[in-house]
């Protein structure tokens, strides 16, 4: 998925933050109503489904994360130079 380059930390968590509740929920129902011990049966597409989920709010993050430091080092890169008025009283 591409990140919109102006969009804020904020905003981006609030925009992905639910498939990642979603699959938190998921696994702790499976943990309460699949559990025999110590032990605890999920189904392979389940477990790659939030393995997905998980990866790609990872990723998102990383390359938000990644843009905004680069922009703000270039930024920081930057000199301005300070326009020089002439002087009109000459001397």
């Amino acid at each position: 998925m591409i990140v919109p380059e102006k969009m804020s930390l904020s905003d981006f968590v609030s925009r992905r933050l639910h498939p990642v509740k979603v699959t938190i929920s998921l696994m702790r129902h499976e943990l309460a109503h699949n559990s025999k011990g110590d032990n605890t049966e999920m189904s392979r597409h389940l477990l790659s489904s939030a393995i997905s989920t998980l990866e790609l709010f990872v990723e998102d993050y990383e390359k938000l994360i990644s843009s905004t430091t680069k922009a703000s080092a270039a930024m920081a890169d930057r000199k301005f130079v300070e326009d020089a008025k002439p002087s009109l009283l000459g001397g």
